[in-house]
């Protein structure tokens, strides 16, 4: 094995010997291009002129539209990640360094979080046909930023929480080496933040998988709009009561998450390990085949190498330009920062109350005690289904992320399990109500979990497996046992993740609540009383004064959570339980 190394290390040498490729570097350009062909066809669909709007709602069930279905799915899926990383690496970086932008982003994140995914649609709609106007861009876009709404603030919670939590250690070894903010970004946060960030877009594919049924399905004036993709497959499924194509469905879900799993996460999976943050190598690493494929291909390390040279002239030449040309750093007086700062907020409060103000106008005139009720029922649904999935998916979260096999083996099987939405289990609760004449009341906190549990366990995972193994070997050294371990190493250990994981959490069980108050199947529909319910109810019938203020009464509760249980629960991950 090492002479074959060698071999190959000489081969990769020798300057001359360009032409001399192994059959990894044709495995690897066939990928590339097969890939590149299903991208270049996603995208000039996307790009269709707005005259073919008629065809958009004609979605056949016919098995034989499926890959291509999936193919504009994927799309919306990539883009609305990159996306997502894009605003979670900047939005969470700036809360984590000013904190008056943190002051206003973090709320905002919190509730945006939990604010229903229906309530964008209607307005984003207008918005991007506005911005695109003779394109399918603007509903692909609308399609998109639905993408995006449910993965961006779960990413920007973790990246910032990621970074409030960096070791003391590391942060003197910057010191030490007078790294700039630029490169201590590039040299330290970002390597630390990398594990935890990879395991939350995973999870965030799978959020967005939830939502791409709605997402797919876009409001545009007195009709809905269906985009080809998995999504508006699965809906049209679901009115026609076709319980064949949604097993397709499912089956078209499966394929597709199992090729993110094997072409991209696990892969990433693997070279983020050089990221963790330990002193004692793990016994037993990831494994992936197209990650040894990438690193074992003539073409491959030739770009590495190229890579490493752009992205090392990208963290170091700021310093040598101000180093070169004796840059001073900029330096602004107390008045102008106080005013900046005044600025700031006044700028948020008078956004704030314009967006009130037009609200109040829009609601519908007479009393609204009757929502007080319906929001006591929905978040005691919601407050049970999140203590459920805490207390039952927080010791199976530890256990898999203990160990990297377990991991390795569960890791799709949960991405495949929390990427099919909920409402291809509509038929049969549906099924199971009506034989048994049962209410959706209680029925609905588990179709509420199925919106929460994954946040928890995906976070609960991370945090495990991001732990540096030299704290597993102390918390055995000391022969922490029984309750002891649990309470006074591992929860403490994991407990920022565990906080991420339940705020996240949190948005998606308001967001599941509005599907599991209200469910159809085919001509059959069956309601429960709460504030979810009204909100698909009103949204359903086109009553959007209605529904604005059904989306504003969750909302308030959103916030309410986010004042008196979010908020704090941030500062004691902070302060407390900073590894």
């Amino acid at each position: 094995m090492k002479k074959n190394n060698l071999l190959f290390k000489d081969r990769l040498l020798n300057k001359n010997n360009y032409l001399l490729l192994n059959y990894k570097d044709f495995m690897l350009m066939l990928t590339i291009g097969l890939f590149g062909f299903l991208f270049y066809v996603g995208w000039q669909d996307m790009h269709n002129p707005l005259t073919a709007l008629t065809q958009l709602n004609d979605i056949s069930l016919s098995p034989e539209k499926l890959p291509y279905y999936s193919l504009r799915t994927t799309m919306r899926l990539i883009i609305g990640m990159v996306f997502s990383l894009l605003f979670a690496i900047i939005v969470g970086y700036a809360s984590a360094k000013n904190k008056h932008i943190a002051r206003i982003t973090l709320p905002i994140i919190n509730f945006l979080e939990s604010a229903p995914l229906i309530g964008f649609l209607t307005f984003t709609t207008a918005l991007f046909l506005f911005v695109f106007p003779k394109s399918i861009m603007g509903l692909e876009a609308a399609a998109i930023f639905g993408v995006f709404t449910s993965q961006a603030w779960n990413l920007a919670l973790i990246f910032y929480q990621t970074l409030r939590i960096i070791p003391d250690d590391l942060i003197e070894v910057s010191q030490s080496f007078n790294l700039n903010a630029w490169q201590h970004l590039w040299r330290i946060e970002l390597p630390y933040s990398i594990p935890g960030l990879l395991w939350n877009t995973m999870v965030s594919q799978s959020a967005a998988w939830f939502a791409i049924v709605a997402t797919e399905a876009l409001p545009l004036g007195n009709k809905t709009i269906m985009l080809p993709g998995i999504g508006s497959y699965i809906q049209t499924a679901l009115v026609n009561s076709d319980i064949k194509a949604i097993c397709l469905a499912i089956i078209a879900i499966i394929i597709n998450i199992t090729l993110f799993d094997q072409f991209l996460f696990r892969p990433l999976v693997k070279w983020s390990e050089k990221f963790k943050y330990e002193d004692i190598t793990s016994t037993a690493p990831s494994t992936s085949w197209f990650y040894h494929l990438l690193t074992h291909s003539f073409i491959a390390n030739k770009f590495n190498h190229y890579y490493k040279i752009c992205i090392h002239s990208m963290i170091n030449l700021p310093s040598y330009f101000v180093a070169k040309f004796k840059l001073s750093p900029l330096s602004l007086s107390s008045k102008i920062k106080q005013g900046s700062t005044g600025l700031w907020y006044l700028l948020f409060f008078a956004i704030f109350s314009y967006i009130c103000y037009q609200l109040w106008l829009f609601f519908p005139n007479g009393s609204m005690l009757y929502l007080i009720p319906l929001m006591l029922k929905t978040t005691l649904r919601v407050a049970i289904a999140m203590l459920l999935s805490v207390i039952l998916f927080t010791p199976i979260g530890i256990w898999i992320g203990l160990n990297p096999r377990l991991t390795r083996l569960f890791q799709p099987i949960i991405q495949v399990l929390a990427a099919i939405p909920p409402n291809v289990l509509f038929p049969v609760i549906t099924i199971i109500l009506v034989t048994t004449n049962q209410s959706l009341n209680l029925w609905a906190i588990p179709l509420i979990m199925l919106g929460t549990l994954w946040y928890v366990l995906f976070n609960v995972i991370a945090g495990a497996a991001s732990l540096p193994q030299n704290m597993l070997e102390m918390a055995k050294s000391f022969r922490l046992n029984g309750w002891n371990w649990w309470f006074k190493f591992m929860i403490p250990a994991i407990f920022p993740y565990i906080v991420t994981g339940i705020i996240s959490a949190a948005g998606g069980a308001w967001n599941s609540a509005i599907a599991a108050e209200f469910l159809q199947w085919g001509n059959q529909t069956i309601t429960t009383d709460g504030i979810g319910a009204l909100i698909a109810e009103t949204t359903n019938n086109n009553q959007l004064h209605q529904a604005a203020l059904a989306v504003s009464a969750l909302c308030f509760l959103v916030s309410l959570c986010v004042i008196f249980i979010w908020r704090p629960l941030y500062r004691l991950a902070e302060t407390r339980y900073k590894v």
